[in-house]
């Protein structure tokens, strides 16, 4: 018993303690900082200190064939025929249960 009543005085100490170190690190005298007055700075250093631009090659490659419009509409038939069929076996077989 005095173990556990130790434990939790132990443990409830820890926390407060942890809690008041967290707030006292953070406050003190708020100010604004505002990045957006050196942004043009900034960029002209980072362009200053860039490598150079590299040359990609790139293989060619042929475009994709175009797909034949009554073949893409079968598939969709298909697909939703498909569906509809899944979907009537499902409510059977849940219904059989």
């Amino acid at each position: 018993m005095k173990k556990t009543v130790l434990n939790t005085a132990l443990s409830t100490a820890l926390i407060v303690a942890l809690g008041v170190s967290v707030s006292a690190c953070g406050g003190g005298e708020e100010h604004e900082v505002l990045a957006i007055d050196r942004v043009d700075e900034a960029a002209e250093l980072a362009i200053k200190n860039a490598p150079p631009a590299e040359d990609m090659k790139f293989p060619e490659t042929a475009p994709m064939p175009a797909a034949d419009a009554a073949g893409t509409e079968a598939a969709v038939e298909v697909t939703a025929t498909d569906s509809a069929d899944m979907a009537t076996e499902d409510a059977a077989a849940t219904t059989a249960e």
